[in-house]
């Protein structure tokens, strides 16, 4: 399926509107680099988003999307775990890039009562090198 076509659906929205802000966060600190991409990449493929041509457009125009919040806590889950792991990707963790995380921590939807918990949590988890399954199992216990 193609980005384009995907616009479409409610579903495959939330993962353009996921790959847009992935792009964003990959931007915050001046530059995409190749790790960064390569999640990206990797991201879109999950979601059956296999069209390099789409990915080139949003990555030309990424500030046009906002994050669209995910109707199932598992999405949401997996949406904050591959924008956390992409604060990580280039080893660094910019103020810029921490911003927009905790921006899109309310933005996917989690309690605004614990989202600084939230947002601490699952940065030490991805740094920490925590598995996807583990780092599902604390944030949802936290819930």
């Amino acid at each position: 399926m193609t980005i384009l076509d995907a616009l479409g659906s409610a579903e495959y929205r939330q993962h353009i509107t996921l790959l847009a802000t992935l792009i964003k966060l990959s931007y915050a600190d001046g530059q995409l680099d190749e790790r960064e991409w390569e999640i990206i990449q990797s991201v879109a493929l999950k979601y059956g988003l296999n069209d390099p041509e789409g990915l080139k457009f949003l990555r030309k125009n990424y500030q046009k999307y906002s994050l669209d919040t995910p109707f199932s806590l598992d999405e949401r889950i997996d949406q904050l775990y591959q924008l956390t792991r992409l604060v990580f990707a280039d080893q660094k963790a910019d103020e810029n890039e921490l911003k927009i995380l905790r921006r899109a921590i309310i933005g996917l939807g989690f309690p605004v009562d614990k989202a600084d918990l939230i947002y601490q949590t699952a940065l030490d988890l991805v740094r920490s090198g925590k598995s996807k399954a583990e780092f599902d199992e604390v944030i949802r216990q936290m819930l």
